[in-house]
């Protein structure tokens, strides 16, 4: 699905997402998490507002910068695990509490009922990298 170059950066950095709520646009680092097939996932508690706005808007962006100041954007769908097969929810949790640094302080196992996951299908993608900064924004669409 992505390149190396792309996939290294999702594992490895924290992003910022944006929703978009009663038309008041808000932004929360999130990190996500890039399983063994290369879909991505977002984690978060399931009673914050956060997750309330998701269910009334589930397009979201994603953004990050690399350490060398590469620019990625990342505009999709999040599907709430609730509405995958269990099978593949219940793997990808597991994928989650062994794989993602961090997550077991918020999370005590793969099975705790406060964890909602959700799975970005992603729309469109920027990537840009700094030495190009100059140059507009190349936008793949998938």
């Amino acid at each position: 699905m992505f390149d190396e170059r792309i996939l290294t950066i999702l594992r490895e950095k924290v992003f910022y997402m944006g929703t978009t709520c009663d038309n008041i646009p808000r932004v929360r680092p999130m990190r996500p998490f890039v399983d063994d097939e290369g879909n991505i996932w977002l984690i978060s508690h399931k009673d914050t507002e956060k997750t309330r706005e998701i269910e009334i808007n589930n397009k979201v962006e994603i953004c990050t910068l690399s350490d060398n100041n590469d620019l990625l954007r990342l505009q999709g769908q999040l599907i709430p695990g609730k509405d995958l097969a269990a099978e593949d929810t219940e793997k990808v949790r597991g994928q989650i509490i062994a794989k993602l640094p961090g997550i077991k302080a918020f999370f005590g196992d793969a099975g705790d009922a406060n964890m909602t996951i959700y799975k970005l299908v992603v729309d469109n993608f920027v990537f840009r990298a700094y030495n190009d900064a100059g140059k507009a924004e190349l936008h793949f669409k998938q």
